[in-house]
């Protein structure tokens, strides 16, 4: 009789239990919708938030409430920098939609495990989960979503050199949004194309669609948005040579990056900074603040940003005539770019690791560097024709240096 009541009581419990795992979810969910934008609220109840997720993902009944939550704290784990502890749960996320048979909530998840991979320099692995994505928002009919997924893509393509394709997302992508007369999206595409002109040293086209994207975000008012072109258009404004606009643009950037908590884009718009400092002929200026932000890249693990760190310390310990040192940077770097599939900056680093050792009278070692760069340029779809031109510039110094002594 004894054994029997709680057998009975037993399934009641655990439906109650599971009711209650459900009930948190939607809860929290609720929480989050509500404090949109209230980053010092959800950074407060961070902990609790991942919990509830997690509970909710494991427990059959409450998946669906689960992924909802998953998926709605994307925006704040990327402002955060909360990357590496949200990888597990978004995979788990993205198993439950599998199971649930949710393939919109299923691409949307592909898309941010996309974002995340890209941020941690896995631009391969990045392009393979947005290319899931895009295939289900086609079969679906979800052209927003189709949109969205294209414009993340062109900086897959831009981050593994192929600038074509780059470039034709980014069109694609373009055409969606003006379409749909979303402004916001829209914004989003015209400062990614002004990225990847960028890249391929179309200054003035860079130029025209940064400063698309900079009237579309003031007209929705959204100051983060402007902050985030800002930084981009300083660095267009760099290469052009118009420091003081340069500079105007990256400074306001940094302050307002700082005031919504966005500390990683202000840490990646400093490094910009810091270029232009050696620019100006600052070289210590520009290595100190490199310093300063090359601790918060390592701890978050983004390693794109790390290598790119790393490069520019060897240029400013170069100039800084401590040789050694620059040489460690760029090697460094060059190790890191490779591992992230990023070859344009690898055959980048591994010139300038080249052009040191030339200064320095070490001409075999040099041309070490320079063969090494050659292979990593010809697996290349489409280098780009400035690091082309370096490489050969380097390469017919290396051919007439002879060694010291």
């Amino acid at each position: 009789m004894h054994v029997m009541a709680q057998s009975a009581v037993a399934p009641a419990l655990l439906a109650r239990f599971r009711r209650k795992i459900a009930d948190n979810a939607h809860g929290w969910l609720s929480f989050v919708q509500g404090h949109r934008g209230d980053n010092a609220a959800l950074e407060r109840e961070f902990a609790n938030l991942g919990k509830a997720a997690e509970q909710a993902l494991l427990e059959p009944e409450a998946r669906e409430a689960g992924v909802a939550l998953v998926v709605a704290l994307w925006c704040f784990v990327e402002l955060r920098g909360r990357w590496p502890k949200w990888r597990g749960l978004l995979n788990l996320a993205l198993s439950a939609c599998r199971r649930l048979n949710r393939p919109a909530a299923e691409a949307q998840l592909l898309d941010q495990l996309g974002e995340l991979a890209r941020i941690m320099g896995s631009y391969q692995d990045a392009q393979a989960r947005q290319a899931g994505a895009l295939a289900i928002y086609r079969r679906l009919g979800d052209r927003a979503g189709e949109g969205r997924v294209l414009s993340h893509l062109s900086q897959q393509h831009l981050a593994l050199g192929d600038y074509p394709a780059a470039g034709r997302c980014c069109q694609e992508a373009a055409a969606i949004f003006a379409g749909l007369a979303d402004q916001a999206e829209l914004a989003t595409v015209h400062n990614n194309w002004g990225l990847v002109c960028q890249a391929n040293r179309r200054l003035d086209e860079a130029l025209s669609h940064l400063q698309q994207a900079q009237v579309l975000r003031a007209a929705l008012g959204d100051l983060h948005g402007q902050a985030k072109v800002m930084n981009n258009l300083g660095q267009v404004y760099r290469q052009m040579g118009r420091l003081t606009e340069a500079s105007t643009c990256m400074q306001q950037a940094i302050a307002i990056h700082r005031q919504v908590g966005d500390d990683v884009v202000a840490a990646q718009t400093q490094v910009n900074l810091a270029i232009l400092a050696h620019q100006r002929g600052d070289p210590a200026e520009a290595l100190a603040l490199h310093l300063e932000v090359e601790p918060l890249f390592r701890r978050l693990g983004v390693r794109s940003e790390l290598a790119n760190v790393l490069n520019n310390q060897g240029v400013f310990l170069a100039a800084l005539n401590r040789p050694e040192q620059a040489q460690q940077a760029y090697e460094e770097a060059v190790r890191l770019h490779l591992a992230n599939g990023d070859r344009i900056h690898a055959a980048d680093s591994l010139d300038n690791c080249a052009e040191l050792l030339l200064d320095h009278g070490l001409a075999a070692a040099a041309r070490e560097r320079l063969e090494q760069a050659q292979e990593v340029l010809q697996a290349l779809p489409d280098a780009p024709a400035w690091l082309l031109e370096d490489h050969a510039t380097l390469a017919e110094r290396a051919r007439g240096a002879a060694e010291p002594g």
